[in-house]
């Protein structure tokens, strides 16, 4: 299941200008659903995340060569941007090991 998350107030401007450009809705009517769309999501969302969806991962990097060779490929580019530091931090996440919440 992919996550999406969004401002509430651009979730709200951005079905607000769908409903006008689609619907040919009045634009006060188009706020006024959008913002009743935006209110019926937030209270269909968890209030609390069960331990299910936290991700604990070690403090030590992952064992095998895969991640650091990753890493290595990574930091050799020669380009430092904020693209590189999320995409290190993709690496992690993804290749990062499994810990139970005990």
């Amino acid at each position: 299941m992919s996550e999406l998350r969004i401002d509430a107030g651009k979730a709200e401007r951005l079905i607000a200008q769908v409903l006008i450009d689609v619907k040919h809705m009045a634009p006060a009517d188009a706020a006024a659903v959008a913002a009743t769309i935006c209110r019926r999501l937030a209270t269909a969302m968890p209030s609390s995340l069960s331990s299910d969806c936290y991700r604990i991962i070690s403090r030590e990097p992952p064992d095998g060569d895969g991640f650091a060779s990753a890493v290595a490929k990574k930091l050799t580019e020669g380009n430092v941007s904020s693209r590189n530091a999320a995409e290190l931090w993709q690496l992690v996440y993804s290749l990062g090991r499994h810990l139970r919440v005990n």
